[in-house]
């Protein structure tokens, strides 16, 4: 399993929030499929198998999708994957909506469909507002 570390508002593993897609690339240095995510999307996603990342329309990195075959980190702790009631223990102002746990403070998404959680996506300040 990858060992990743994010630092919410910031960065993902070396990939800043801001930067160009270009550069992303090169620090992912991996394959990737750009396609988008939905009708609504201001621009395409990358999915580089680990992860997925987001651009805006400028593109520049928005967030960052990371998926079940990495842990996920912060400040030495691992946040992802655990269970939800775990997550929730370090990142207290988690809310349910649809499946997903959101924190709107830190920019933090988690899918967990029947709580078991199968990403966990990173972005920018006011990603989720």
């Amino acid at each position: 399993m990858l060992k990743w570390i994010a630092k919410p508002l910031k960065e993902v593993n070396g990939i800043r929030f801001g930067m160009s897609r270009a550069d992303v690339r090169k620090i992912l240095g991996r394959q990737y499929n750009e396609f988008r995510k939905s009708k609504l999307s201001k621009n395409t996603t990358d999915d580089f198998g680990i992860c997925h990342v987001f651009y805006d329309s400028d593109d520049m990195c928005e967030a960052v999708e990371v998926f079940a075959d990495c842990e996920v980190s912060i400040n030495g702790k691992t946040i992802f994957p655990l269970d939800i009631a775990s997550v929730k223990c370090m990142i207290t102002d988690l809310k349910e909506s649809y499946g997903s746990y959101i924190s709107e403070s830190y920019s933090i998404g988690i899918y967990a469909p029947n709580n078991q959680p199968e990403s966990i996506l990173f972005g920018t300040h006011g990603y989720y507002l």
